[in-house]
């Protein structure tokens, strides 16, 4: 049933268009990355040649299916450079055979993984040099600023362990004895209504702010699902064992009914009175397991979604939160039939039901911001890690409560601001030489050439930071002496969240607003189809990726390779389905489309014979595997091919220098089981790939040094991928 939920949920992120594609960190659940997930806490497990621990991690088929032997098949001389500690006791490596491993073998054989993290890169070591330079503004002086003053005084309530231990979840009980007090539906709307009572932030749903998918310059709200505390059938018969997801939930939310001063038979009650209420869903829940057809999404304008849920008045209270649902008038529901169970069974009769329901949820969104014992006691019961340094757990927490705030900092006080017209204006660049590109394929008729420059020229540019923000504006957090607390910050924070999350709903998508959901301090690059515009955040502008005093070579092989990997991403297997506006239009003729598949095609057989670590197994990409990343593997050779025109527009350029850098950026050390889970998860190739696999397709490289057939770079002519 898993499987199926989180397809038929990615199916419903495709529906919406809230895809986003692009390199750096991940803040939402619907954004892919460039340059590394960092994964969940893993240690290091020496597997090696144990083939069926990794054949599904591999994502292909099992060695005995491969159809090339280990010296024919590609990158048969490589190694996953990426896997920490892999060149212990290795021999001579010519970057004539691995080109990626050599260049970065002395940065690996030094790099340390700090205790709790499962991997080093070029990634996490720019995202601790901008983590120093927002820490170093938390911990300075004031100045006349009211968001950093706010923000300091969240920074040190937040890193003030003594006073939060010793309150405990007293300051939770309050707004706990308020909800509980509630004894009819009319209450139960108004708390919903309410931001300083309803601490979960929404009448429990999960939603996001997307661009209509037929007319891009509008955003509406998309209620993506109710708030279940099981998407699993079973766990909803009579007499049978918990699934293990709702175990955890079930063994934290009774923690922290205790810890509030429930008795263990109260809070037994509590989420037995919950979980009966939810079991009211099973219905839409069965629908989705058995078919996603069985409960499709639907776009209503508002008055027939105020017609549909009369019981549970979901527009009047995102009104009352701040979401103007009227200015575009429309609102999406992914799963229909959830949300028709609870509009339905919204009555008196259930008010126990649902008061359960909400506390148990709302606890569950809150284990985090309490006491320390709080947090790893719970940590422990999710079999997840806990953030030892007050700093870091501190920036964590304003990162995800006030991103923006964290965002106008970094800008204000952290940032070279003389670097945005430079990365504009290589941008300005490689647009130039993409828009030649275009022009210069053999495969495309002129009529769809001028469709794909218009669609290249009406990008909108998003560099570094945005000239504007949205108008909101956090509640100031004073000091403990004000009488201000963590928690109090906390959900002043969690308000401004929201709020910052419903201002697109009133704005059109011209271009001068970022998404509210794009972190600009953060490591990332991203091209989002929906509204046709490519960012590039401030974080990324530092590091191995950029830096103003670099020569036009270390650029290019930088930042610049990020920014032709977005611009690629604009016709890939997904972006050349979105028009220059960002609506969802077919503007390929079908023999075009047969000629890109074709091409595509050719990309996919050799990923999928392709062993991303051969270290531990023989097994292959295979086929599911290569479907996975072959967008990003995409936008890789794109963003090379677009790179190297440059370059040789260039007098004495210095390929040596830019060859290098491209590979740079990808320096990975991982451990051996994060490897894995990051191979089996993530839809990029592995880092050491990603520099191999596209160089090994120009002659340019191979030329460059020297590298003949025997050569592990070595790629015949007639093997060379081109898709762009």
């Amino acid at each position: 049933m898993k499987r199926k939920l989180i397809s038929s949920i990615l199916a419903l992120t495709m529906i919406v268009g809230t895809i986003f594609t692009g390199c750096g960190k991940a803040e939402t659940a619907n954004v892919t990355v460039d340059n590394g997930n960092e994964q969940s806490d893993s240690e290091r497990v020496s597997d090696a040649g144990n083939e069926s621990a990794s054949e599904d991690i591999a994502g292909g088929a099992p060695a005995a299916e491969a159809d090339k032997s280990a010296d024919d098949r590609p990158g048969a001389k490589w190694i996953d450079s990426g896997i920490y500690g892999t060149y212990e006791g290795m021999g001579e490596i010519s970057l004539k055979d691995d080109f990626a491993a050599a260049i970065n073998r002395d940065w690996a054989e030094g790099a340390k993984i700090r205790e709790g993290a499962v991997n080093v890169s070029a990634r996490t070591e720019q995202t601790d040099n901008y983590n120093e330079a927002k820490l170093a503004v938390l911990n300075g002086g004031k100045k006349d600023d009211q968001d950093l003053t706010s923000l300091q005084n969240y920074y040190a309530l937040l890193t003030d362990w003594d006073t939060r231990n010793k309150d405990g979840l007293a300051p939770l009980k309050p707004y706990v004895e308020d909800l509980m007090s509630i004894s009819s539906i009319e209450e139960m709307t108004k708390y919903y209504s309410d931001p300083k009572r309803n601490l979960y932030g929404t009448p429990m749903v999960s939603i996001s702010i997307i661009t209509e998918p037929l007319d891009p310059f509008f955003n509406m709200l998309c209620i993506q699902s109710v708030s279940l505390l099981s998407d699993e059938p079973d766990d909803y018969q009579k007499g049978d064992q918990e699934t293990e997801g709702l175990a955890i939930k079930h063994k934290t939310a009774e923690y922290m009914l205790k810890r509030l001063g429930y008795s263990e038979s109260e809070a037994k009650e509590i989420f037995d009175t919950a979980k009966g209420f939810e079991n009211k869903f099973l219905p839409g829940i069965e629908a989705i397991m058995a078919d996603m057809s069985g409960d499709p999404s639907i776009t209503l304008t508002v008055a027939e979604f105020e017609e549909k849920y009369k019981n549970l008045p979901v527009a009047d209270i995102f009104r009352s939160l701040g979401y103007d649902v009227d200015f575009k008038g429309k609102i999406m529901v992914g799963y229909t039939k959830l949300l028709d169970s609870f509009d339905e069974n919204y009555s008196d009769e259930n008010i126990e039901g649902i008061k359960a329901w909400t506390l148990v949820n709302t606890l569950l969104e809150f284990t985090k911001y309490c006491d320390f014992e709080t947090y790893e006691e719970t940590a422990k019961l999710n079999g997840s890690g806990t953030i030892n340094d007050a700093d870091l757990y501190a920036l964590e927490t304003m990162e995800a409560t006030v991103p923006s705030m964290v965002d106008q900092m970094y800008v204000n006080y952290c940032f070279d601001k003389n670097i945005k017209p430079q990365v504009a204006e290589l941008t300005d660049m490689m647009i130039e030489a993409y828009r030649k590109m275009i022009i210069e394929e053999d495969w495309l008729s002129d009529e769809t050439k001028a469709v794909a420059v218009e669609k290249l020229d009406n990008i909108k540019l998003h560099i570094c930071y945005p000239e504007k923000v949205y108008d909101v504006k956090c509640d100031a957090i004073g000091t403990s002496a004000e009488g201000e607390t963590a928690l109090s910050a906390i959900i002043k924070g969690r308000r401004y969240f929201r709020l910052s999350e419903a201002a697109p709903l009133s704005k059109k998508n011209d271009g001068t607003y970022w998404r509210y959901d794009t972190y600009y301090s953060t490591l990332a690059a991203m091209y989002m189809p929906q509204d046709n515009s490519m960012n590039i955040f401030a974080g990324i502008c530092g590091g191995d990726y950029y830096d103003e005093s670099w020569p036009l070579e270390k650029k290019l092989g930088g930042l610049c390779m990020i920014v032709g990997h977005e611009l690629t991403h604009a016709f890939d297997t997904t972006g050349s389905h979105f028009d220059k506006d960002g609506a969802q239009k077919e503007w390929w003729t079908d023999e075009e489309q047969k000629a890109f598949d074709e091409r595509v095609d050719k990309l996919l057989k050799y990923y999928s014979e392709l062993v991303p670590m051969p270290q531990i197994s023989d097994v292959p990409y295979g086929e599911e595997g290569a479907q996975l990343i072959q967008g990003e593997a995409i936008s890789d050779l794109g963003s090379l091919k677009c790179l190297l025109s440059i370059a040789k527009e260039q007098e004495n350029f210095d390929y040596d220098m830019f060859f290098k850098q491209l590979a740079v950026i990808q320096k990975q050390a991982r451990y051996e089981e994060a490897e894995k889970e990051y191979v089996a998860t993530n839809d990029h190739p592995v880092e050491a790939y990603r520099a191999n696999v596209p160089l090994q397709n120009f002659d340019d490289f191979l030329n460059f040094y020297g590298i003949k057939e025997g050569d592990g770079m070595y790629l015949a002519p007639e093997d060379r991928i081109t898709v762009w």
